[in-house]
C-alpha cells in the first residue's frame, strides 16, 4: 500500500516539483529539505571576503550620504580616471 501511495505522489506531484526546483534555480534535494547543494560564493560575498573591497564599499556608502551635487561631482571624477586609465566607465 505504501508503496502505491508513494508513485501515485510521485506521479502527481513530481513534475511540479521539479519546475519550482528549475525556477528557483536549485535542486530538487534542495527544495525538499533532504540534501543542501554546496554552492559558490556569489560576486557580492567574495567582494566583502577582499579587505580592499570591503574599504571601497564603505567610501561609497559614505558617499552615498553626500548632497546629490557632491555625488555627481564625484561620478564625474571616477568616470574621467576611467577613461585616462583606459578602463570603461560601466556607470
Amino acid at each position: 500500500m505504501l508503496t502505491a501511495s508513494r508513485r501515485h505522489f510521485k506521479e502527481k506531484h513530481a513534475p511540479a516539483v521539479m519546475d519550482l526546483a528549475r525556477a528557483l534555480r536549485v535542486s530538487t534535494d534542495e527544495l525538499l529539505g533532504i540534501r543542501p547543494q554546496p554552492r559558490e560564493a556569489t560576486k557580492l560575498e567574495q567582494l566583502h571576503r577582499d579587505p580592499e573591497s570591503r574599504r571601497l564599499w564603505k567610501r561609497f556608502q559614505q558617499m552615498a550620504e553626500l548632497p546629490e551635487k557632491d555625488q555627481r561631482a564625484v561620478i564625474r571624477l571616477i568616470n574621467s580616471l576611467s577613461t585616462v586609465r583606459g578602463v570603461e566607465a560601466r556607470v
